[in-house]
């Protein structure tokens, strides 16, 4: 089993020092406390953190100063202990680097490492009321502020995306534009547009690129 490194922080020694002794108990995972007087921290695979009531603004304010810490192209996964979480935050966690959240009355011996052990290997634990208020709000996103600016949740314009599937499905640009309701010529200066905003160097780099993150 691969290890992961684990990153523990906590507003009080007491509860960091718990979250510490039940992550140690498990041999793969290498827990450190975060050390709030370093600027830089190198990237754990996973963040824990442990608050006594709801998490909210101050777990916020961490994460962020966290991420200014160990740099922009840093990509946080984190796990957040804690008695609640309101609905309507669930946004901001997910922005922040929330991927799960573990109610403390649920905290065993084993159930806080086997949550951490998975988050490492790509899983999010979401909880069913959660995941219904983050698609809402999501969607809100998509149809209030995207849409009309032409954009896409994935931060595409929809004719990049039409564009990039159908290369993707190996069309050439005469054939795209007799799919699409575009020139020849626009269709490549949307390719070369996007190829340029996100620093791509070809055609099947930006197909990659897209590919990778998701948004075809």
């Amino acid at each position: 089993m691969e290890s992961a490194e684990v990153l523990v922080y906590a507003p009080d020694p007491f509860t960091s020092a718990g979250v510490r002794a039940l992550l140690d108990r498990s041999p793969h995972l290498h827990v450190r406390l975060d050390d709030l007087d370093q600027d830089r921290v190198d990237a754990p695979d996973v963040t824990v953190v442990a608050v006594e009531g709801v998490a909210g603004v101050e777990v916020f304010a961490y994460l962020r100063r966290l991420q200014n810490r160990l740099g922009a192209d840093a990509a946080l996964r984190c796990v957040v202990v804690c008695r609640d979480f309101r609905a309507e935050d669930v946004l901001t966690a997910v922005e922040c680097g929330v991927v799960a959240f573990l109610h403390r009355q649920d905290v065993t011996n084993t159930s806080l490492a086997a949550m951490v052990t998975a988050v490492s290997r790509g899983a999010a634990f979401l909880p069913g009321s959660l995941q219904g208020t983050l698609l809402e709000r999501l969607n809100r996103l998509r149809t209030d502020i995207l849409e009309p600016e032409g954009l896409t949740l994935s931060g595409l314009e929809d004719r990049e995306l039409a564009v990039l599937r159908l290369i993707a499905d190996g069309y050439q640009t005469e054939e795209m534009a007799d799919l699409l309701p575009y020139s020849e010529g626009t269709i490549k200066n949307v390719l070369y547009g996007f190829i340029n905003r996100m620093g791509l160097n070809s055609r099947a780099h930006a197909v990659a690129y897209a590919f990778r993150t998701g948004a075809i």
